[in-house]
């Protein structure tokens, strides 16, 4: 019988096969990323305490994938994130997931929504530096807004908590205009680097890529099936966990986000049983 981790790994696995679907036919590059590269790297399928599935894009097709897939995904299926929801805004993402809206998952920290993947998106950041400043400022503010209030009397936390209360009171508003920029300035970049600028918020620094990682795409095996991936993979996790060995300490080899899941109950069923606002896009 199947571990509850292993079914929640293929369900998962189901929205990845869609994504990869749509992407293929609209030529759409995308790569696996994170903790998923490495089990293909070295499974050549999840990590065995891995509990969800990580994909990157450039922003250019990160933009048209987000353009395409609210009529390209099946029923059941949805796009959450702050610029098509307000569970997007609600739950304080800056990247993307594909929820399946028939099941519940429950992530640490009490976050409910359905079994999902995770796209996340990087930009062109020039090398300019004042740009760079610029961006930096701007990146640990959507930090500020993602992160939301923090417990305290702090001189620090207490000014934060201010900032929180009224001009970055609107997540939604100030993640937009931080995406205005970073496009703006991604349009005509001269030098630059990809960089992270709209992802979780405990990646909490804008790592450098050089801009041939992501101009090269190949595929790799993840259970059973081939999905896209940066030719310049090992690169890519050398530079992001800045070490050579991927593998984990046994104390690390934990899930990471899962506190419940249910397969069979979608999340506004459970949402509306146990008391909790609907977002409005689930009212009507």
């Amino acid at each position: 019988m199947e571990t509850e981790l292993r079914q929640l790994q293929l369900k998962s696995l189901e929205i990845l096969d869609i994504m990869d679907a749509i992407c293929r036919q609209h030529d759409i590059k995308y790569s696996l990323c994170g903790g998923t590269v490495v089990g293909a790297h070295l499974y050549k399928g999840f990590l065995p305490w891995d509990d969800d599935i990580d994909v990157m894009m450039t922003r250019e097709h990160y933009n048209r994938f987000l353009q395409l897939a609210p009529q390209c995904l099946p029923e059941g299926f949805s796009i959450v994130n702050y610029n098509t929801s307000e569970l997007g805004s609600r739950l304080k993402i800056s990247f993307t997931k594909i929820i399946n809206d028939n099941t519940t998952f429950i992530e640490q920290g009490d976050f409910i929504y359905g079994v999902f993947i995770d796209i996340t998106v990087y930009d062109k950041v020039p090398e300019t530096k004042w740009k760079q400043k610029l961006l930096l400022f701007l990146y640990k503010r959507s930090q500020t807004v993602n992160m939301g209030r923090l417990p305290g009397k702090s001189l620090k936390n207490m000014f934060r908590n201010i900032l929180l209360s009224t001009i970055l009171s609107n997540h939604r508003a100030y993640m937009r205009f931080f995406q205005r920029v970073v496009e703006h300035f991604g349009k005509k970049p001269g030098k630059y680097t990809w960089r992270e600028l709209f992802g979780a918020y405990y990646f909490s620094n804008m790592i450098p890529f050089r801009p041939s990682v992501f101009e090269h795409y190949t595929t790799i095996e993840f259970e059973g099936r081939q999905f896209m991936i940066v030719r310049d993979f090992i690169e890519y996790l050398q530079v992001r966990y800045n070490r050579t060995d991927f593998r984990e300490p046994k104390e690390k080899q934990v899930p990471h986000h899962i506190q419940m899941v249910d397969f069979n109950l979608p999340y506004r069923e459970y949402m509306k049983k146990k008391g909790i606002p609907l977002p409005k896009e689930y009212k009507s």
